[in-house]
Formats: structure tokens, C-alpha cells, sequence
């Protein structure tokens, strides 16, 4: 039977008698799921475990400068034998035991970190929080409920988690606790200016012809209310970029004056396509996400969607379109 607790101390009391932690977030990670992971593990060594990441896809380009992330290895299915090789494995800021991609995960004892509202409670011991502005922020309860060392790289690592899962502080979530919280991780030591500069201004000229390409694409629907834009495996390779280049491409068109809701279509090598889905506070894109077996927050949600980017266009505005001409 699983435990469900909002409360850090109670993790931390468990998490001291663990001394082999296999630590995992969900795939295309952003920065909360690599921030999260690096600080989470920081904590876990002070509390004397030893720690190993496995992450099933490569982190984005601006999360290169995060401490620690050297030590995260991107792999396509964990080690043979792994549940003999860890006593618990931690699993990061994923609502259901697919995300992360590891098939198998569950042979070991689960705890579930996460902040989002449809969590399925998977885990053996389930630390969730829906009103966390970011599960950094989680992590850095548990270390201050542990009477743990908050070093500096702990501090950027879980600023940037922050950060960057409330849009810098832009979006519903960057509440008092939201800020609460970036305070005392930069009394710790994050420099706020350097960590913008990193993550949102060192882009590699590859994102930039890559963003130029996908805004080619850019539709306004519903009389402007809803925006998709797209992008193919030949936009990737005409432009050298990456998979994980696209991570924040659905936010620029959120931008545009009187759009309530944005949406990237992103064609994978399988034959299916990821929806990112963003929204303006009075629409949830979560419900739409969850047709199709996605999921996430009210206003930031994803999907796979089966087919050409063609077909996953059509099945997505078939649902969409209805809830955003309601707006």
C-alpha cells in the first residue's frame, strides 16, 4: 500500500536510511525535471546515499551550465540489473509511471516527487504538492526540513528548476511561495542575472535557424485566439538542430496579442507527434492533453499523437477548436 504525504519531513526521515538511489524525471526534460534531479541528488549524497541519473532523452542546449550535469547519464533503457543495484528509485516530476520511458522502473521500491494535479500515485512513498510553483521548490523543502547544507550549487540548481517552471517568475504559478523560495536560494548562493543569461540568452545558432524555420509555420485561428505552429524531421536537419532544441518553441507564439492558446506539433522518428499545448490562465489545455493520453498543468500541458503531422493537426483541432471558441 502507497503513503501520499505533502509533508518534506516525512521524506526525509525515509530517505536517510537509503544508500543506493537510482533518481529519474520525465522524458524531453525541461529544466525543473534536470534542475530537480542535480539538486535532488546533491541532497541525497549529504544524507549519505550514493546517487546515479538516468535520463531516457538528452537535456536542451541552456541547461548545459547546471553543476553536476555531467554526472546525468542519457541512456535508452536502464542497466541490466538495476533493481539489484539501488534500494529505492526517485522519480521526478512525472504524473504516471510512462513518462519517465524506463519500462520495468516499478521492480524497485518508487518514490514519487511531483507537483501536478492528476497524479496517479504510484509510488511506494508519494511526496506531492500541487500547489508547489515547481518540484525544485519540493526538493528544497526537504533539504531544509532535513537541516541539510543549501551549497551554492544546490542553490542554482533548484533556482533554475524554478525559474524556469514559472516562465521566470511570468506565469500563474510564481506565487509568494514561488518567491519565497528563488529569495532564499539566492541568499544560498544563485546569482539571478547569470542564471538568466544562461537559460534564456546563450541560444546556439542552431536553436535560432530552428526557431526561424518552425515560426514559417506559424497559423492564427479562431480568430487569433489559437496559434500552432509545427516542425518536421527536415527542419531539424536542415537546420542542425536537435530534438530537445524545440523545448521552449511553444512560448513564442503564446506571446502573440489575443492568442489564448498555443500549440507546437513536433513529428518523431516513430511515426507519432508531440503536442505542447499552452494556454492564458482561464483555459485548461490540460483536459484537451488528456484525450490523448497526455497530461500536465492547467495551462502548460503535452501529448503523443499517433500518425503524420497532418493527422495529429486534425485530431487535436478537432477537439481544441471547440474549447478555445468558447473563450
Amino acid at each position: 500500500m502507497s503513503d501520499v504525504t505533502r509533508d518534506p519531513s516525512a521524506v526525509v526521515t525515509r530517505l536517510r536510511k537509503i544508500k543506493r538511489l537510482l533518481i529519474t524525471a520525465h522524458t524531453a526534460p525541461d529544466g525543473d525535471a534536470i534542475g530537480s534531479e542535480l539538486g535532488f541528488a546533491e541532497l541525497a549524497r549529504q544524507f549519505g546515499a550514493a546517487t546515479a541519473i538516468f535520463n531516457r532523452d538528452p537535456h536542451p542546449a541552456s541547461l548545459a551550465f547546471l553543476p553536476g550535469i555531467e554526472s546525468i547519464s542519457v541512456v535508452s533503457e536502464l542497466p541490466a540489473g538495476f533493481e539489484r543495484s539501488f534500494d529505492l528509485a526517485v522519480v521526478l516530476e512525472c504524473p504516471d509511471l510512462g513518462r519517465p520511458g524506463f519500462p520495468g522502473l516499478e521492480r524497485l521500491p518508487l518514490l514519487n516527487i511531483d507537483h501536478h494535479l492528476d497524479n496517479a500515485r504510484y509510488g511506494l512513498l508519494n511526496y506531492l504538492d500541487e500547489e508547489a510553483p515547481a518540484v525544485g521548490e519540493m526538493v528544497l523543502a526537504m533539504a531544509e526540513a532535513g537541516n541539510a547544507t543549501v551549497t551554492e550549487t544546490m542553490a542554482v540548481n533548484l533556482y533554475a528548476a524554478l525559474v524556469t517552471d514559472t516562465g521566470d517568475f511570468r506565469y500563474s504559478n510564481a506565487t509568494p511561495r514561488a518567491f519565497s523560495a528563488g529569495a532564499r536560494l539566492v541568499t544560498a548562493g544563485a546569482r539571478p542575472a547569470e542564471i538568466a543569461e544562461q537559460l534564456w540568452e546563450h541560444n546556439p545558432a542552431r536553436v535560432v535557424r530552428l526557431t526561424a524555420a518552425v515560426l514559417g509555420t506559424l497559423e492564427l485561428l479562431a480568430d487569433g485566439r489559437l496559434a500552432v505552429i509545427t516542425c518536421d524531421r527536415a527542419m531539424l536537419e536542415a537546420a542542425g538542430a536537435f530534438p530537445e532544441d524545440t523545448e521552449s518553441l511553444v512560448n513564442i507564439p503564446r506571446a502573440i496579442e489575443g492568442v489564448r492558446v498555443a500549440v507546437f506539433l513536433k513529428a518523431f522518428r516513430d511515426g507519432s507527434v508531440r503536442a505542447s499545448l499552452r494556454s492564458r490562465a482561464e483555459l485548461d489545455v490540460r483536459s484537451v492533453a488528456r484525450v490523448f493520453g497526455g497530461g500536465g498543468h492547467r495551462n502548460a500541458a503535452g501529448c503523443t499523437i499517433p500518425g503524420n503531422l497532418a493527422e495529429a493537426r486534425h485530431a487535436l483541432l478537432e477537439t481544441l477548436l471547440p474549447v478555445v471558441g468558447s473563450a
